[in-house]
C-alpha cells in the first residue's frame, strides 16, 4: 500500500516537486560546501539531511508514479519519464553519500583533553 491520492490529486504530481527542486539544491549545496570550506561549517548536518531527504524522496515518488502509470494512457513519453524515475536512485544515494563524507570530513572536531594535573596536584609554579 502506497502513497496514491492526496486531496484528489496523484501523489507523484506533488512528490516529483520536491526531488525536481531538492535533488538540484543539494548537489548544488554539495559543489558550494567542497569548494569552499567555510560554507561547509556553517552548513553543518544540514547538506546531508538536505540529500538524505532527496534519497528517501526519489522511492516514494517512484512508488507514486509507478501507480500513475498504471492510470494513464501509456504513451513513449510515459515509458521514458518512468525509465528517467527509476535511473534517479543510484545517484540520490551517492548524492547523500558524498554529503555525508564532506560533512564528515568537516565536522568540528571534538575539544582536546585538558592537560594532566601536576604530579603534586596542587597548582603548577615556574
Amino acid at each position: 500500500m502506497g502513497l496514491d491520492l492526496v486531496n484528489g490529486l496523484p501523489a507523484h504530481i506533488l512528490l516529483v516537486h520536491v526531488v525536481v527542486v531538492l535533488a538540484p539544491l543539494a548537489a548544488l549545496a554539495l559543489i558550494v560546501c567542497t569548494c569552499f570550506p567555510r560554507v561547509a561549517d556553517r552548513f553543518g548536518p544540514a547538506l546531508p539531511v538536505l540529500a538524505l531527504t532527496v534519497l528517501v524522496s526519489v522511492p516514494l515518488t517512484t512508488e507514486a508514479g509507478e501507480w500513475l502509470e498504471h492510470h494513464v494512457e501509456r504513451g513513449p513519453l510515459v515509458r521514458r519519464h518512468a525509465e528517467l524515475g527509476d535511473g534517479l536512485l543510484p545517484w540520490a544515494l551517492a548524492l547523500f553519500v558524498l554529503a555525508t563524507a564532506v560533512w564528515w570530513v568537516r565536522r568540528p572536531a571534538a575539544a582536546p583533553p585538558p592537560p594532566p594535573a601536576a604530579a603534586g596536584g596542587g597548582p603548577v609554579s615556574y
